[in-house]
């Protein structure tokens, strides 16, 4: 490799991870309006408002890539019920992660949520017929157990509520497989569209069936603020999705996946600058736990895939 293109790839690698990097601070953001608005609305309305309103980012990225012309072949999608499932899933993952948000420091959600990795290694079994070594299986084991240290047996959380990020990152794992079945060289805006609708659908009818209709008496000014809150809930979790996505599109996930957890980092110091909460002793030393198993997984399925090679 020329000392040219080895510059360029670094380059490549950099831009990567400020994407990433962006992105997880655009979704700790999106956790922070969703904590400030599950308050006056129940997590069902705000999973509806983000999903509705998300549909702005998706359209505006959907005309970027196609250079400002859309097309039925710009969001034509073969698989297009394995998309509308994605987005279902999606529904429900935002379901627990909103309510988790009613009862739970912002950086403790986060931090339990980041379980994703330990779901994703145990679901590729039945998803994808993946074989998981012993390596793997010992860090999921580990990983559990960090999410039950900073639940933390005997505390005020360790109910069903400490359990509710844990399930959203179950069902969001679950999405994240499937985008491994779809056709290679399907458009992932199209992909992002059909979730998109299906997560509005799935949102609509979790709120039809398990909640009921709840606006909170107010005027008319923080009706309007209301509103412009849920536009940043759309934008920052359209833009931060697309931002993660792009960047695991440019460079390989094993060297970016490791930046993810700075997400600890930005749901500590946003939840300390927005709600005054600095969690430290409850999540530690889980976090360790967690933030290691998700190391040893990302190490031992790099290893494998450059062993196939």
């Amino acid at each position: 490799m020329s000392e040219y293109q080895s510059t360029t790839q670094w380059q490549t690698i950099l831009i990567s991870v400020l994407m990433l990097l962006a992105g997880i601070v655009m979704l700790d953001c999106m956790g922070a309006v969703a904590k400030h608005l599950v308050d006056r609305y129940t997590a069902q309305q705000i999973s509806l408002a983000r999903n509705t309103f998300g549909l702005l980012p998706t359209f505006l990225i959907l005309l970027w890539e196609n250079k400002t012309r859309l097309s039925l072949n710009s969001i034509y999608l073969r698989q297009w019920r394995l998309g509308l499932a994605r987005g279902f899933l999606v529904a429900i993952a935002q379901l627990a992660l909103y309510g988790a948000y009613k009862h739970l420091d912002l950086a403790t959600v986060e931090v339990i949520a980041y379980s994703g990795p330990l779901f994703i290694t145990i679901l590729a079994v039945p998803w994808l017929g993946e074989r998981v070594g012993i390596w793997r299986w010992v860090a999921v084991l580990g990983g559990f157990g960090g999410v039950v240290l900073v639940i933390g047996p005997g505390t005020d959380i360790f109910t069903w509520v400490g359990i509710l990020p844990a399930v959203a990152a179950f069902f969001y794992a679950n999405s994240l497989v499937l985008t491994r079945k779809f056709d290679k060289d399907a458009s992932h805006a199209a992909i992002n569209l059909h979730a998109q609708a299906g997560a509005i659908v799935g949102s609509f009818i979790l709120l039809m069936t398990t909640s009921t209709l709840d606006w909170p008496q107010g005027e008319t000014f923080a009706t309007l603020t209301d509103l412009g809150f849920a536009l940043l809930l759309g934008g920052f979790g359209g833009f931060g999705v697309y931002l993660l996505t792009l960047a695991y599109r440019r460079t390989a996930a094993s060297l970016l996946a490791p930046f993810e957890y700075f997400g600890v980092l930005s749901a500590l110091a946003i939840g300390w600058i927005v709600f005054a909460e600095w969690p430290v002793e409850r999540i530690f030393p889980g976090v360790i736990f967690i933030i290691g198993a998700g190391l040893v997984i990302i190490l031992r399925e790099r290893k494998v895939a450059a062993a196939a090679q």
